[in-house]
């Protein structure tokens, strides 16, 4: 099966999965770890969701060839589900953080792994970037959400991650965005502390 194709299923399962835990409200953090949301600039996917929705509507209404209109349908829907799916992975897939480290989410397809004794500093700093979700410029990943990010960890050493569709890379700098920035600077600094102190014992 051809690598495109593997991926774009791989994509789409993701998605119902997604879905699946948002109707059942069981978002994907591990016991004992504290969630931190990432989706709040999300005005943008909500509005692609229901102008997909509504064009369902208005192409079945005004197609002049009755046919068409039931692959037609079938198409408009199952596009509007992988929208939904996409923001559903945002809400169901949230940063986290605990006795382990830290996990920086993007969606079903990012989930980037740090222990706390890797971690250098943590800092709130809102940044404007362009492009794709997840980006890795040098030795700095960026996972970027509605052109934004947050929060900056810097890393005490290269540190290598996997990324979706096992690309891996070798990072010092991690950026993104967490709706509660602060809350979350002030939760893993603190986390960064007791680190430190285990490392000087």
């Amino acid at each position: 099966m051809p690598a495109l194709v593997r991926r774009a299923m791989e994509f789409e399962v993701a998605g119902w999965r997604s879905l699946g835990r948002l109707l059942l409200r069981r978002p994907d953090v591990a016991p004992g770890d504290t969630p931190f949301g990432h989706g709040g600039p999300r005005l943008a996917m909500t509005m692609m969701a229901a102008l997909s929705a509504l064009e369902v509507v208005v192409v079945d209404t005004l197609l002049p060839w009755p046919s068409l209109r039931p692959a037609v349908l079938v198409l408009g829907v199952w596009r509007t589900v992988l929208v939904l799916g996409l923001l559903a992975g945002l809400l169901v897939h949230p940063h986290a953080m605990g006795p382990s480290g830290l996990r920086v989410r993007h969606g079903a397809g990012v989930d980037v792994r740090i222990p706390w004794d890797a971690v250098a500093g943590v800092r709130r700093v809102r940044r404007s970037r362009d492009g794709r979700g997840v980006q890795v410029e040098g030795a700095v990943l960026h996972v970027v959400v509605a052109g934004q990010t947050t929060v900056e960890v810097v890393l005490r050493r290269p540190f290598a991650v996997t990324l979706s569709g096992a690309r891996t890379a070798t990072i010092k700098e991690l950026r993104f965005h967490a709706d509660d920035s602060a809350g979350f600077v002030t939760a893993a600094r603190a986390r960064v502390d007791a680190a430190a102190r285990v490392r000087r014992r």
